[in-house]
């Protein structure tokens, strides 16, 4: 079954991200030498999908810039939404606008998420089958933390519960962030906000046409800035720190484990250590920064101390990329 088109998610304001979501829309925090939304980018790229779609609202125009520093095979198109649409709202226009073409599946994945997973299980479930969505589940890593999604025999999903300690005899299974939706599911959208658990998930259920299906893979939420300082961390080499070729960073300081980004400042004498400096933040001259996050115009005063905090304030006007 070929996939013709993808939409990736990214129009959200990323409540839970505050404030550094106030400075950068989530899915295009810098994560080394990519944004966050290159995973999901790459994803469709894997699934033979021509054309993605990413709908932007959230300072879209900062998203928008970030979306053309990508290079991929596949060719990104904007959905720019003047108010904010929800998940399935967001889709419909999509639809509507004749971006998401006229037949076939569409995968659908969030823009906030680091995932690598083996859909082709799933592709071969909705090209034998009439379920309207068929959502990719992996084993449940932690289900006091995420909601549950509950399968009967034939592979339907019978239940999407609250995090919380599963029932005696259940076998819960995560959802990652990436589904496919059938052509009649998505047509029969309304063009109105709204959520894809209310709108797609509730009526395909009802009809016993909500599909899951386990795959292969990995993901990893990048929901707080907690989350996001920890993903950054973990991808550094060796412990050592990533210091991008714009960021200027004084000879006399002290970078241990961190991520200097695009046009940071790191100036004399200053100690940086477990934390992200990008987007133009400053550290002063013998501040210590440490397990913290700082960007955009952030900075610190000379000698100061900083830990465990996230600073970025928001985003004004002439200040767009």
């Amino acid at each position: 079954m070929k996939i013709a088109a993808a939409m990736v998610l990214a129009a959200g304001r990323g409540e839970r991200m505050r404030p550094l979501s106030d400075f950068v829309p989530k899915p295009a925090l810098p994560l080394l030498h990519e944004p966050v939304i290159v995973s999901a980018l790459r994803l469709a790229e894997t699934v033979g999908a021509a054309r993605v779609v990413v709908n932007t609202c959230h300072l879209a125009d900062v998203m928008e810039w970030t979306l053309s520093e990508i290079e991929l095979h596949t060719e990104i198109v904007i959905s720019r939404e003047s108010e904010l649409m929800d998940t399935a709202g967001g889709i419909a226009l999509a639809r509507e606008r004749g971006l998401l073409g006229d037949r076939g599946p569409v995968l659908v994945v969030n823009g906030d998420g680091l995932l690598n997973l083996d859909l082709e299980p799933l592709v071969r479930r909705m090209a034998s089958s009439d379920d309207l969505v068929g959502l990719a589940l992996l084993p449940h890593l932690d289900p006091g933390r995420w909601s549950r999604v509950i399968l009967d025999d034939s592979g339907c999903v019978s239940g999407i519960r609250k995090p919380g300690a599963p029932d005696r005899g259940e076998v819960p299974f995560l959802y990652p962030g990436a589904m496919l939706v059938a052509r009649e599911a998505l047509d029969a959208l309304a063009v109105r906000p709204g959520a894809v658990p209310a709108e797609l998930w509730g009526p395909a259920m009802a009809e016993r046409r909500l599909a899951g299906v386990v795959v292969s893979g990995h993901w990893r939420e990048v929901g707080t800035p907690l989350d996001y300082l920890e993903a950054v961390l973990g991808r550094l080499i060796d412990g050592g720190p990533v210091v991008d070729p714009s960021a200027h960073v004084h000879p006399s300081a002290s970078i241990g484990p961190a991520f200097i980004g695009r046009g940071a400042r790191i100036e004399e004498g200053a100690v940086v250590a477990d934390a992200i400096i990008a987007e133009g933040a400053t550290v002063a001259s013998r501040a210590h920064v440490v397990r913290s996050v700082l960007l955009g115009p952030a900075a610190t005063r000379k000698d100061e101390i900083v830990t465990d905090e996230f600073r970025a304030p928001p985003r004004s006007r002439n200040h767009r990329e």
